[in-house]
């Protein structure tokens, strides 16, 4: 199995360690947009970045068993099995209370049930990719399971946080019916997929990759911010977004190697 792709440098910090991090940030950035909607965007924005950067993580951990061109297949599945656990979940329970006659409380547990579908979901298509695919990657059911959850977490955190809430009535006009989860599906994804894309090669590092993460959730951020029309939340997030990106660039530049010579191309065949 081929390591071409980097991502085995040493970890600044454990993968399990930011995976909980970022499901209970983005976790409490979609109860902060639902009971106080007012700062939906700009706390739950911001907390839902939080799930960008532990999926960035979890593609730089499962993908560097490759040479990097699986990198933006792998953020896409992640998005596609989360936006299929998030729909899911807002309907299942949504159907329940109306069928069953369940109190309107039962809807508070929207989130629960997503991440729940999500990581059965992560599992059993793990499982697939392993038998009967044959995918021989020792940590691929694992890191699908994960994967699922952080993409889950990214579509309904930033749908929750654009809508100003997870209940049905809310979330279905607000995102789901407009088209909105179109748009998390694709800036989340990027913010998923890039940064490893971005950082691999034998000198690829955690941290570097880690700060591009970053980078991404606070420039996914933003793109919601200016599609909701948050002024705040825009400005927030941009300069966020630029002081991290300006720290990337000087890791970037220092970890880069310095070119002297560069043959000019023979103007024929030699």
């Amino acid at each position: 199995m081929s390591h071409g792709g980097g991502g085995h440098a040493a970890e600044l910090y454990p993968e399990n360690q930011i995976l909980a991090i970022g499901t209970i940030l983005a976790i409490m950035g979609m109860y902060i947009s639902q009971f106080f909607p007012q700062v939906s965007m700009l706390l739950g924005g911001l907390l839902a970045s939080a799930a960008i950067v532990a999926g960035a993580n979890t593609t730089r951990k499962v993908a560097a068993y490759g040479l990097g061109t699986g990198v933006p297949s792998i953020g896409m599945l992640s998005l596609g099995m989360g936006i299929i656990s998030s729909v899911a979940g807002i309907y299942l329970v949504n159907t329940v209370v109306k069928i069953l006659g369940a109190g309107s409380e039962l809807l508070y547990i929207i989130p629960i049930v997503v991440i729940v579908i999500s990581v059965v979901l992560g599992y059993i298509v793990g499982r697939l990719t392993v038998k009967p695919i044959g995918m021989k990657i020792p940590v691929m059911v694992e890191s699908m399971t994960k994967l699922s959850l952080m993409g889950a977490l990214s579509i309904i955190g930033f749908c929750t946080a654009y809508a100003g809430g997870f209940l049905p009535n809310i979330i279905i006009p607000g995102s789901i019916e407009n088209g909105v989860m179109a748009l998390a599906f694709i800036a989340a994804g990027m913010g998923i997929l890039h940064p490893f894309n971005a950082c691999l090669g034998p000198n690829e590092s955690h941290k570097r990759t880690l700060t591009l993460a970053v980078a991404c959730g606070f420039l996914t951020w933003f793109i919601f911010s200016v599609a909701r029309l948050d002024v705040v939340s825009s400005i927030a997030s941009i300069v966020l977004w630029a002081v991290v990106y300006k720290e990337f660039i000087k890791q970037s530049l220092k970890d880069a190697c310095c070119v002297y010579y560069t043959p000019e191309i023979p103007k024929r065949e030699m």
